[in-house]
């Protein structure tokens, strides 16, 4: 552990201890507990008058452990990920990204389809017929009017002003469970690797978690995509509740969904390696290590960081099956392992197909960790 880590964790400890003081003594400034307007937590069922002297007991944990000798900060370091990774976080995170990708996610499919027909490539045509396809359901339904696609940037703009002080203290959780996350791994880093994590080994257990992964947001998916006929899921919002701009909220959700997991399966493809012919200046190029792990990485952080927040809701309603609709214990578990496997070959210079231990050929290994 560097000394930079020491004091970015002195720093982090000292904060938390100042809103713990702050929630202790101004019950106003807590935003969580019974006032919270987002349930899908545990932070929801602690009052200040606990949940300020828990922040405050974190605050001087972390400040004492990261001075402590390696085995106390290995352990205060877990007790603080746990802390707020399971305490204090809240599904929040994953609606952020879920509706980032709504947003950003159809305009860079169609950035992609286009480039690939420009190439001239088969999967670009079977893209852009897809595409055709949806929006000709889209029209029917009308939901791809201009007026309606207007209404969803509209509701999207008023859901981040209505939500922008709560989402601040989700990200500020993430941040802080990020950070011990890293003093975490780099306290436990040293000694002899493993079996598990040997090249041989990789190759076999990261093809099937990197598929588990991908196959996690397609239940969701396909909840969504039902929006488009007239027999959507939720059949308390059919008739008039289910207006033409909760249908393209519903179907923009769900494609960020499905490229979700397409990119997913890049881990395990050569096109997760090497950028495609289609792809305009890069291609050709091999793709950045980092560039994927960090992507992956925070949508797998991401994923788990919500996971208590859906249980205990789950459990407080009384459906436990939406657990399999929005599976996100076992997706962020998947996920997480799958990039792990993707940056153990990549950095071992392990061939994608072949025997294990294979290196690949004409990519040289120092470019691959840039």
């Amino acid at each position: 552990m560097t000394r930079i880590d020491r004091i970015l964790g002195a720093l982090l400890s000292l904060a938390v201890t100042a809103v713990g003081v702050l929630w202790w003594t101004t019950p106003d400034s807590y935003p969580f507990g019974a006032r919270d307007r987002v349930t899908v937590s545990l932070s929801h069922l602690i009052e200040h008058g606990v949940a300020g002297p828990m922040m405050v007991v974190a605050g001087l944990v972390g400040l004492a452990a990261v001075f402590a000798p390696r085995p106390v900060l290995r352990a205060g370091a877990v007790a603080q990920v746990l802390f707020f990774g399971v305490v204090m976080s809240d599904a929040g995170i994953m609606s952020l990204l879920g509706y980032v990708m709504a947003v950003l996610g159809p305009v860079a499919l169609i950035g992609i389809v286009v480039m690939a027909c420009v190439r001239g490539r088969r999967s670009g045509f079977v893209g852009l017929a897809a595409l055709a396809a949806v929006m000709v359901a889209g029209t029917v339904t009308g939901v791809a009017s201009p007026g309606m696609i207007w209404l969803l940037f509209g509701r999207l703009a008023a859901s981040f002003s209505s939500y922008s002080e709560r989402l601040a203290w989700t990200l500020a959780d993430a941040a802080a469970c990020a950070v011990w996350v890293m003093i975490a791994v780099r306290a436990f880093r040293g000694g002899e690797p493993p079996r598990w994590i040997r090249p041989e080994a990789v190759v076999r257990w990261g093809r099937f978690t990197t598929i588990g992964a991908a196959l996690c947001p397609l239940p969701y998916a396909i909840y969504r995509l039902t929006w488009l006929t007239p027999w959507p899921t939720d059949t308390d919002l059919t008739g008039p509740h289910l207006d033409p701009g909760t249908r393209l909220q519903g179907v923009s959700i769900a494609v960020g969904a499905l490229i979700s997991a397409v990119l997913t399966l890049g881990l395990i493809s050569r096109w997760g390696e090497v950028f495609p012919r289609w792809v305009p200046v890069y291609h050709g190029r091999p793709v950045p290590v980092r560039l994927p792990v960090v992507a992956g990485g925070l949508i797998a952080g991401a994923c788990c960081i919500a996971s208590p927040g859906l249980a205990i809701n789950a459990v407080e309603r009384g459906q436990l099956g939406f657990l399999l609709l929005w599976p996100y214990p076992l997706w962020g578990a998947l996920l997480a392992a799958a990039v792990f496997a993707y940056w153990l070959r990549r950095r071992s210079g392990t061939a994608l197909r072949g025997e294990a231990g294979q290196e690949n050929s004409g990519i040289d290994d120092s470019v691959l960790l840039r």
